[in-house]
C-alpha cells in the first residue's frame, strides 16, 4: 500500500514519507508482592522446622483455630490437637528425617512433597514415607492443612 502511494506521489512530483509503524506499549510486569514473599518465607520456615524436628517451632506456625486432616481421619481443630498429634507421632517413631522434594506456592496455598525416612517404634523397622502436605495460609499462619500418604508405609510388618 505504501509503495502505491509513493508511486502516485512521485508521478505528481512530490515525495511522501512513510509513516512510522505504531508501537504497542510494553506491558509492565507486576512487581512481586510482599504477600507472596511472606508466604514463600513461611514455606521455607515450615521446611526448616520440619527438617529440624522442632515441634515447638512448628506449633508457632499455626493459627489458634487451625484445622488439620491426616489421611483417612476426621479433621482436628486447634493448636492443642496438633500438639497431641505430634505426641502420637513421636510415640510411633523413634527416628524421623524428612526432606522436601517439591515446594509450590500459589496464592495463599503452600504444597510440599516430602520424602521421609522413619524408624518405627514398634519393631525398629525402617520405612520410607512419601507424603504431600497442603497448607492454607491466613494472616501469615497455617489455618488449614491436609496430609496425603499411604498409611500402609507406617504399618509394622
Amino acid at each position: 500500500m505504501a509503495t502505491r502511494k509513493r508511486a502516485k506521489a512521485s508521478k505528481r512530483g512530490r515525495t511522501v514519507k512513510a509513516r512510522p509503524a505504531k508501537r504497542r506499549a510494553a506491558k509492565a510486569k507486576k512487581p512481586t508482592t510482599t504477600r507472596s514473599d511472606g508466604i514463600r518465607a513461611l514455606a521455607k520456615r515450615i521446611i526448616a522446622v520440619t527438617t529440624a524436628n522442632d515441634d515447638e517451632a512448628t506449633l508457632a506456625l499455626y493459627a489458634s483455630d487451625v484445622e488439620s486432616t491426616e489421611q483417612g481421619q476426621p479433621p482436628m481443630r486447634g493448636v492443642d490437637s496438633i500438639r497431641q498429634k505430634f505426641a502420637g507421632w513421636r510415640g510411633m517413631v523413634t527416628d524421623a528425617h524428612f526432606e522436601p522434594r517439591r515446594v509450590c506456592v500459589d496464592g495463599n496455598t503452600i504444597v510440599i512433597e516430602w520424602v521421609g525416612d522413619v524408624t518405627l517404634a514398634a519393631n525398629g523397622q525402617r520405612a520410607q514415607l512419601h507424603e504431600v502436605a497442603i497448607h492454607e495460609i491466613r494472616d501469615g499462619k497455617i489455618a488449614r492443612e491436609a496430609y496425603f500418604y499411604d498409611p500402609a508405609a507406617l504399618r509394622p510388618s
